[in-house]
């Protein structure tokens, strides 16, 4: 069984108080839940350390939203995969649009990131999805988006990863995509990882993330090759991101053991 997952970027939102306000809301709502399902909660860095001390003791796991991709130390700005591993990160998102649209960020950057992030013992969060405009076929953006941005992988570091399929176009509407729509770009990235890293691929968890909310949550995590949600909005609500995890939970750990 593939175990469930459950995300939450917060993106530049969120103050210190704010943050810890949140966790010791959060982690009631969710007590033994995290058994059952990973849960990642991703603040901005300047509320990455006092997360890092709420959540200790508790099964929920912290990341960051963005590493920089090279080594050393001369890199005024920029975040390193050392630095977050020392503030106690375990995950790191790669590859949103919003760097990409914003920041020129392109499938290889992703790919080097992807490569800093798991030699220093993070687990990436992979961000892959069509943009907005895109009218061709969505089974060829995506396998060549895949294919880049897992190049140098091996099998074994893929297992330790996390896809989150998220359609441009889906990003800050009111309703997620077509249940329709996020299976067969969750069938494809599966498909395509069958085909790259063989059995591994069923040990990837794929989620779905872009205008996530508890009332679509069902339809989405219904479908076959879905293992999860990532929120945004509702990721920084405890109440609303508690009742998507508790979803994820009965959703898909009843599929799987009915499998």
């Amino acid at each position: 069984m593939r175990k469930p997952f459950a995300l939450a970027n917060w993106k530049m939102a969120m103050t210190i108080a704010e943050t810890i306000s949140f966790i010791r809301k959060f982690l009631p709502l969710v007590e033994g839940l995290a058994e059952e399902v990973d849960i990642v909660i991703c603040p901005p860095f300047t509320a990455l350390y006092v997360a890092s001390l709420e959540l200790k003791g508790s099964r929920v796991q912290l990341g960051a939203q963005n590493l920089h991709s090279g080594p050393g130390q001369a890199w005024t700005g920029e975040i390193s995969a050392q630095l977050l591993v020392d503030v106690g990160c375990e995950w790191v998102m790669l590859g949103h649009w919003e760097r990409r649209r914003n920041f020129g960020e392109n499938d290889e950057l992703v790919n080097r990131k992807v490569r800093a992030a798991f030699e220093a013992g993070l687990r990436p969060i992979l961000l892959v999805g069509e943009p907005a405009d895109y009218s061709g076929e969505l089974e060829n953006f995506l396998g060549r988006q895949l294919e880049a941005l897992t190049q140098g992988c091996s099998a074994e570091e893929i297992e330790r990863a996390v896809f989150v399929y998220e359609p441009e176009g889906a990003i800050g509407v009111e309703r997620p995509a077509s249940p329709e729509h996020i299976g067969k770009g969750c069938a494809i990235l599966r498909e395509r990882l069958r085909e790259k890293f063989g059995a591994a691929a069923e040990k990837v968890r794929i989620i779905y993330g872009g205008s996530v909310s508890p009332e679509f949550a069902p339809a989405i995590l219904s479908l076959p090759d879905v293992d999860g949600l990532g929120a945004t909005r509702k990721g920084r609500d405890p109440e609303a991101f508690a009742s998507l995890v508790k979803s994820i939970s009965q959703w898909k750990c009843a599929w799987a053991k009915r499998g």
